[in-house]
C-alpha cells in the first residue's frame, strides 16, 4: 500500500485547528445559521428532540421510528414523552432500509444526517405519505451543511434538531426549528439558564495553549489529562450512565450565549476549515487501511469529521497512524441496548476523526 501521508506545513496548521479553532473575523448570531421557521434554543439536542416530538403530535404510548445506528442517549427524549422506539436498519452507505410494506406505522420518523452529510430523504418522505407520520431531521452533526439543492439541513422535514457544540467551540446549546406550519409546544423552563461548566473553562484554556504546540504534543497533553481523569473518576473519557436511555441529565434551559453575538469561527470560515480537514484526514486514514463511508464530500456539505470503517484487524494500525499525525479517533455510536445483540457488523466498525476537540 502506498504511503501518501507526508504533510505540508499548511496541513499541520490545519490539524492544529481541531484543538485551537479559529476566531471569527466578525461576530455573528447562531440563529442566522439556522433554517427559516419557528425556533427555540435548548441546553442539549435531546431537549430539542422532546419539543420536536411534541410539536409533531407524539404522545405517551405512540411509536417513533428511529435508526438503529444512533447514540443511545437519543432514546431519553422518547422516554420523556412516553413514546416507544421502533428501530429500522441503516445500510453500509448509511442510507435507510425502509421497505414499502414491511415497516410498521409510527407517529413520527427520525432521519439522521450522519457526520454532516445530507441524508437522502426520498424514502422517508414516501413513508410519511403512506402513513401520515411526521418527519424529524436529526441534524446534530450537520449545522451549516446544505443538500444538493442548497437547502440547509435540518429544514427539510417537519422539524430539525441542531447541536451547536458539535460544530463550533461553544459550551453547549441546541436548537429546534419547525417547518410546514407546525407550532412550538409550550416551553418548559427551570428558573435559571445554563452556565459554562468548569470543565468548559479548562478546555478553553487548553485550546489557547494548544495554539503554541504541534498536534502530536497536544495529543500527549490530552493523554495526560485523561490519565488524571481516570484516576479521579474511573473513566478516561466521559461515558454514558446506565440510565442514559431514560433520563436527560440537565435542565432544558440554554446558556445566554445562544442569543448573543459570538466570536467563534463564522459559517464561511468553519465551512472551509472542515472541508479542507476532510481531505487531509482521508489521505492519512485511507493510507493506513481505512475504508471511507462516503466516496466524496458533496459541494454543500460541512463534515462533522472523517467517518470510516475499520475491521478489528486494521483498527490498531489506523489508530496509531492517525494519532501520529495529530488526529483523535472515536468509535461511534454508543448503540442502544436493544440494538446491540443483532446489530449489523458495519455498526461496530464505524469510526470517526472529529474536527473539533
Amino acid at each position: 500500500m502506498m504511503d501518501d501521508t507526508r504533510l505540508s506545513a499548511a496541513d499541520v496548521a490545519l490539524i492544529k485547528t481541531i484543538y485551537n479553532p479559529p476566531r471569527a473575523r466578525r461576530p455573528w448570531m447562531l440563529r442566522d445559521a439556522l433554517p427559516e421557521g419557528p425556533s427555540r434554543f435548548f441546553s442539549l439536542g435531546r431537549w430539542a428532540l422532546v419539543d420536536a416530538l411534541l410539536a409533531c403530535g407524539v404522545r405517551a404510548g405512540d411509536r417513533v421510528l428511529v435508526p438503529g445506528l444512533i447514540c443511545r442517549e437519543v432514546l431519553a427524549s422518547l422516554s420523556v414523552v412516553g413514546a416507544s422506539p421502533l428501530f429500522y436498519s441503516m445500510s453500509r452507505e448509511l442510507s435507510a432500509d425502509l421497505g414499502p410494506s414491511d415497516t410498521a406505522s409510527a407517529r413520527a420518523i427520525i432521519a439522521v444526517n450522519y457526520f454532516g452529510f445530507p441524508q437522502d430523504l426520498t424514502v422517508f418522505r414516501d413513508y410519511c405519505r403512506r402513513t401520515g407520520a411526521a418527519l424529524i431531521e436529526d441534524n446534530a452533526h450537520g449545522m451549516l451543511s446544505r443538500d444538493s439543492e442548497g437547502q440547509l439541513l435540518g429544514g427539510r422535514g417537519d422539524a430539525g434538531i441542531f447541536s451547536f457544540r458539535k460544530t463550533i467551540a461553544v459550551p453547549d446549546g441546541a436548537a429546534l426549528v419547525l417547518t410546514r406550519g407546525r407550532e412550538l409546544p409550550p416551553a418548559v423552563r427551570d428558573a435559571a439558564d445554563q452556565q459554562p461548566s468548569p470543565r468548559y473553562a479548562m478546555k478553553q484554556a487548553f485550546r489557547r495553549a494548544a495554539g503554541r504546540l504541534d498536534p502530536g504534543r497536544v495529543l500527549q497533553a490530552i493523554g495526560v489529562i485523561r490519565t488524571l481523569r481516570k484516576s479521579i473518576t474511573g473513566d478516561a473519557v466521559p461515558v454514558s450512565p446506565p440510565d442514559a436511555e431514560a433520563r436527560i441529565p440537565v435542565s432544558p434551559n440554554p446558556g445566554p450565549w445562544v442569543t448573543r453575538p459570538i466570536g467563534v469561527a463564522e459559517p464561511e470560515l468553519e465551512t472551509a476549515r472542515r472541508r479542507d480537514l476532510y481531505d487531509v484526514a482521508r489521505r492519512i486514514a485511507e493510507a493506513a487501511g481505512a475504508v471511507s463511508v462516503f466516496s466524496r464530500v458533496p459541494p454543500n456539505a460541512v463534515p462533522y469529521g472523517f467517518p470510516f470503517f475499520a475491521s478489528s484487524a486494521h483498527a490498531p494500525r489506523i489508530a496509531a497512524e492517525v494519532r501520529r499525525h495529530g488526529f483523535q479517533l472515536c468509535q461511534w455510536p454508543d448503540l442502544p441496548f436493544a440494538v446491540r445483540p443483532s446489530a449489523p457488523e458495519h455498526y461496530g466498525q464505524l469510526m470517526v476523526l472529529p474536527f473539533l476537540w
